[in-house]
């Protein structure tokens, strides 16, 4: 059958947010004594400044500098940020500033520009401290936290070349975790570097298992997507499963159930499993419920065509105008077909065949009666001789998935044979059933109004 182009588009959508940023204020008395280290913790600070005449310059505040440093820090303290920032501004103005000196005041302005929200010079800030000479001298924590930081700011800001240089330093400092592997991954996939991207990316989801978090969905769209630019449609579709796993998102249902349209042998009383799993999983479209719909009424099943179109209008993603004619004459064939179920009914208890028993249970699935579509599909099947065979384990496999009998489900769905549309079709809903059993979020169907 023909389906939308837009079905089998697999895209990347990543955000690396400033919420991991760590804390930058450095040790004041750390900063004021002899020692290189620039701790990232907070403390409080001296009352003096503690010069000692054997220790280098190069790891001590100036003499000027200091008071305004002392209590720009005591402001952060207290969380007074527009107050440390001025305090900071003040010493930025002292021209005798070394370069130690620039690269404290850099941290601190980070850190208040952060209170303030105020991303734009905080990125400025941490790159001049990741940028600074001083870097060399200070502790590999100190080191690790600042490039940590700027690599989430530098993504923030779309510095893709940043983010990269900065992710290429906090790796040689084994300073990576899953967060600021995923940023360093889309910044080489927005390079075009998917090769990379895809690397990092994978180091992503093998730093949150280490943690025993689950793997960021943003860092598996990144694998995904490289793959596909690398031609790797195969693994693409892999990660496609593990995602859909692990989010049980709407928009990554609607991803790969696009692909499976494309399926060799896809017809429409196949695809109609794919259509009610797009409504299930809440990833339908206007068009899907229209096309649904269309298809359900040329393969006699009204009910259910005037309910899902009915579902796509409540939904607010089709409106009544669209529906139109369809629905009307939907709504005029389903009322016949309910004063005709009974009779339907009992002319496939007596068929000797399974035929009239599967669509007797189609017809059921309509009406929302699952545990009835299960009983008159596993007739169906006992009594065989059905032109399609792999239809009857297929409406088993997804009644029980309607009634929340998940493991029944997968296994019953693994029992599906046949062409490569009706394969794909009964693994999509065992993934959805194998979601559903892990705990996730999508809604198990309503019966339908009628």
């Amino acid at each position: 059958m023909n389906s939308p182009a837009s079905r089998t588009a697999l895209s990347v959508f990543v955000l690396c947010t400033a919420t991991g940023l760590l804390a930058a204020t450095p040790c004041a008395a750390q900063t004021y004594g002899g020692s290189n280290s620039t701790s990232s913790s907070t403390s409080a600070a001296p009352s003096r400044p503690a010069h000692s005449s054997s220790s280098s310059s190069k790891d001590h505040l100036s003499k000027s500098v200091g008071p305004s440093i002392m209590d720009a820090q005591k402001a952060l303290q207290a969380n007074d940020y527009q107050g440390a920032m001025a305090k900071l501004k003040e010493a930025q103005a002292i021209s005798d500033r070394t370069d130690f000196d620039n690269f404290i005041i850099a941290r601190l302005m980070m850190s208040a520009a952060i209170g303030l929200k105020d991303m734009a010079t905080a990125t400025t800030a941490v790159e001049a401290a990741a940028d600074s000479p001083a870097m060399a001298d200070a502790s590999d924590d100190d080191r690790k936290a600042i490039l940590h930081n700027a690599v989430l700011l530098s993504r923030n800001a779309s510095q893709w070349n940043k983010t990269i240089a900065y992710g290429q330093q906090l790796a040689a400092l084994n300073g990576l975790d899953s967060q600021t592997a995923a940023c360093v991954a889309l910044a080489y996939y927005e390079g075009n570097d998917f090769a990379h991207a895809q690397q990092f990316a994978q180091q992503s989801m093998a730093y949150a298992k280490a943690a025993g978090q689950p793997s960021d969905p943003q860092a598996l769209q990144i694998v995904m997507s490289s793959q596909v630019k690398q031609n790797n449609q195969a693994g693409a579709e892999q990660t496609l499963e593990q995602l859909v796993l692990q989010s049980n998102a709407s928009e990554t249902w609607a991803q790969i159930i696009g692909v499976a349209f494309g399926a060799k042998g896809m017809d429409d009383e196949i695809a109609i499993y794919l259509y009610r799993l797009l409504v299930l999983t809440g990833a339908a479209k206007g068009s899907d419920y229209k096309e649904m719909a269309n298809a359900l009424s040329v393969h006699g099943y009204p009910t259910e065509a005037a309910n899902v179109l009915q579902q796509g209008i409540a939904a607010g993603k089709l409106s009544s105008g669209e529906a139109g004619a369809t629905l009307a004459k939907a709504r005029r064939d389903a009322a016949q077909d309910q004063r005709m179920l009974p009779q339907i009914a009992a002319a496939a208890a007596k068929s000797r065949t399974g035929e009239q028993d599967i669509k007797l249970a189609e017809d059921y699935w309509g009406y929302g009666r699952y545990a009835d579509a299960e009983a008159a599909a596993r007739r169906a099947v006992a009594k065989g001789g059905l032109k399609r065979p792999a239809e009857g384990p297929l409406m088993i496999g997804a009644a029980d998935a309607a009634q929340g009998k998940y493991a029944d489900a997968i296994q019953v769905l693994s029992q599906v044979s046949g062409n490569e549309a009706a394969t794909r079709t009964a693994h999509l809903w065992s993934l959805y059933a194998q979601a559903r059993q892990g705990g996730r979020t999508a809604a198990a169907p309503a019966a339908p109004a009628h």
